[in-house]
């Protein structure tokens, strides 16, 4: 009889996961370890310094001895921090020209980004699990098998999150050696929390994202008397 598939909503799904400061783990007590690895803008580099930094990121993958994996997200472009960091600069404002410049440059963003919300920028995300990588059995049949070794599922041994953090540290410095900046880290929970949301119900998460900022405020002037 056929398995009939469990549905449900995206916060459910949420929901079955534990997330932490880098890493997530699943309802299956596998930990997966994100890291930010997007250059700052591709558009800054020229064909051949693209060429070497692609070929450097391929050599420390390559040489990467855990199972890991690189995805990429088209994301909706968001200025909210920035918004936000003006927001709470203008309330501290010492005097009214500062508060009134803030809130037109503000304002000016909220435009700019309404133009661009359609936009996509893509995020660079390496994933370390805390299940081990497929080794070949041994002898000459196990190496000319590989249906044989594909999609193993062999957990390690200890801590689940702490496997994969380990892991996923010790990939990440290997990346930092490269001279990046900014350096490839570890994503936030809040930032992981929004990946998932927009990778699973891409729809609802953009339409999130288009209501989190607030309609442009007007600068009332008054003139002196």
């Amino acid at each position: 009889m056929a398995r009939l598939r469990q549905t449900g909503s995206v916060q459910d799904s949420l929901g079955a996961l534990t997330i932490g400061d880098g890493y997530l783990l699943r309802s299956d007590r596998v930990a997966v370890a994100l890291i930010e690895l997007t250059p700052p803008d591709l558009r800054l580099y020229d064909t051949d310094s693209l060429t070497r930094l692609l070929g450097m990121y391929s050599d420390v993958l390559r040489a990467c001895p855990d199972r890991c994996s690189l995805a990429t997200f088209a994301l909706p472009l968001t200025i909210t921090p920035l918004i936000q960091t003006l927001g709470g600069a203008q309330q501290r404002a010492p005097d009214f020209q500062s508060y009134a410049i803030l809130g037109a440059l503000t304002d000016w963003l909220t435009h700019a980004w309404a133009s661009l919300m359609h936009l996509r920028a893509v995020r660079w995300i390496v994933t370390v699990s805390s299940i081990a990588p497929e080794l070949p059995p041994s002898g000459t049949w196990g190496e000319l098998l590989p249906a044989e070794i594909v999609g193993q599922t062999t957990r390690l041994s200890g801590d689940p999150v702490e496997e994969a953090l380990s892991r996923a540290r010790r990939l990440l410095s290997q990346f930092a050696a490269l001279g990046m900046e900014p350096p490839p880290r570890l994503l936030r929970p809040d930032e992981i929390r929004a990946l998932l949301r927009v990778a699973l119900d891409p729809v609802a998460g953009e339409s999130q994202q288009q209501r989190s900022l607030a309609a442009p405020r007007l600068i009332q002037v008054v003139e002196e008397e």
